[in-house]
């Protein structure tokens, strides 16, 4: 089973990438499989696991932490994903499918840690330089000639009409060219006489990196992706500690109004009118006369009872 990241950083076009391995590295470091250019990720952040159907996400400690469908995983912990589900990693948001697909080559890693990059500094209302060539020798050594975007070709030679045009008799008049495609750049020989040497090798074609020098006839060139050098220095150095996320006020409590017989008992205790004071002195004069009367009471009982008793003694 391959995992396809969906990696969207917020203001920009989501990126994908397709990977068929047990084992994917998320992080900013350069050995990591879904590189993401940001010191608020740390360079090997997370670490997700394929084991048969089950894909398992584990935090590998980092600075800001991991969350899986907006919840923090606690850090070392295995937490069982599900397909669909959303990884957050510092502002990036990675949505994680489970499919039967064959994987991406190993340059689409690179591919797109450069495309994040232009789209976090696009965001940030910015962008890294466009890639250019430079010529390293000759009479006008340090002419840089900018590359065109995907779609566009720049050719090399000396005759008129190329957009790298070279003084060098030893170069052909259409002798490479460069082509920009979806994985980057190209260097290709149009078949020349004497081919493109690179390291002293004569070659065909290659795919260019960043600083790469190569010689036609006797001109030396360098190959310069300033986005390429922004991206290489997020490849070490310390984290960076990511803002708080907001977090949602409290929903109010509802008030629940109180059921119908209570209102009525409030308003008629409300209006009922208020009960006199009681003046102590006159309760306690109160109680001595019902003292007195239970007394009274008490000796014409005793009175009859004697009365009663004399007559049955007597009869």
């Amino acid at each position: 089973m391959a995992l396809t990241f969906l990696v969207t950083v917020p203001g920009s076009d989501p990126q994908t990438i397709t990977l068929d391995q047990p084992r994917v590295v998320i992080g900013r470091g350069a050995h990591v499989d879904v590189r993401l250019p940001s010191r608020t990720v740390s360079e090997q952040h997370a670490l997700l696991r394929v084991d048969g159907p089950d894909v398992s996400i584990v935090d590998e400690g980092s600075t800001n932490g991991t969350r899986v469908n907006g919840a923090p995983i606690a850090r070392g912990r295995r937490k069982f994903l599900h397909d669909g589900d959303e990884v957050g990693v510092g502002d990036f948001a990675i949505k994680v499918s489970f499919v039967i697909a064959l994987a991406d080559p190993p340059e689409r890693t690179a591919t797109l840690a450069r495309r994040l990059l232009k789209d976090s500094l696009r965001s940030l209302g910015g962008d890294s330089a466009p890639p250019y060539l430079e010529l390293r020798s000759g009479k006008t050594a340090g002419r840089r000639w900018e590359i065109p975007p995907a779609g566009s070709r720049l050719t090399l030679g000396r005759a008129e009409g190329c957009e790298v045009l070279l003084d060098d008799r030893d170069c052909s008049r259409q002798h490479a060219e460069v082509e920009r495609d979806a994985e980057g750049f190209v260097l290709r020989d149009l078949g020349s006489r004497n081919g493109i040497v690179v390291s002293g090798r004569s070659l065909t074609e290659k795919r260019l990196k960043n600083g790469d020098e190569f010689t036609i006839g006797k001109s030396t060139l360098r190959f310069v992706e300033p986005g390429e050098e922004l991206l290489r220095s997020f490849d070490s150095g310390a984290d960076e500690t990511a803002p708080p996320r907001p977090s949602l006020p409290p929903a109010p409590t509802p008030s629940i109004p109180p059921p119908p017989a209570t209102v009525a008992a409030e308003v008629a205790l409300a209006a009922a009118p208020a009960a006199p004071a009681i003046d102590p002195k006159a309760l306690k004069e109160r109680k001595g006369d019902a003292d007195w009367i239970v007394l009274a009471l008490a000796v014409v009982i005793l009175v009859v009872s004697v009365v009663a008793l004399v007559i049955v003694l007597k009869g």
